[in-house]
């Protein structure tokens, strides 16, 4: 108990503990291979310049099936913008996926987290650690002390 608490009242905590894999956040990169660019003449305001000059343009990458297209008066500086794009556009899909992946796997190793979801009760005042899923109780300190084994010696046995 804190030495701070005048009423002796014990007090609790609750802890999630998920193991998850380090994210690999790289950023892959693109083939230029892997692009289809197309030019064309633009659309919208820009007067006879825009209509006679293929400035306009479209990068299609092939493997994921993303597209940018960018519409300026300058081509080069179009193909430039539309790269910009199409790399943001592959990032953020192949980065969305790996997110939700990595909260599935936190989904499933957490549960709801709810008083019924637990699996081990550390209790450090009367020196126990109790294991819902084998109903056994162990000495707090050797199971603080990396000693498993109980547990789960424990949980074959039961099984067998």
């Amino acid at each position: 108990m804190p030495d701070t608490e005048a009423r002796g009242r014990r007090h609790t905590s609750t802890i999630a503990v998920a193991v998850l894999p380090e994210d690999q956040h790289q950023q892959s990169d693109i083939k230029k291979e892997d692009l289809t660019t197309e030019t064309m003449r633009g659309h919208g305001k820009g007067g006879q310049h825009k209509n006679v000059t293929d400035s306009a343009v479209r990068i299609t990458h092939g493997p994921t099936g993303i597209s940018a297209y960018c519409d300026g008066r300058s081509q080069h500086q179009n193909k430039q913008n539309a790269l910009s794009v199409l790399k943001s556009k592959i990032f953020d899909k192949i980065h969305f996926s790996a997110y939700n992946s990595r909260n599935v796997d936190r989904s499933n190793q957490i549960g709801t987290m709810g008083r019924g979801s637990r699996v081990r009760t550390y209790n450090f005042i009367e020196n126990r650690v109790k294991d819902e899923r084998v109903k056994k109780k162990f000495p707090t300190m050797k199971i603080m002390s990396g000693n498993l084994d109980l547990i789960y010696g424990q949980a074959k046995k039961e099984k067998a």
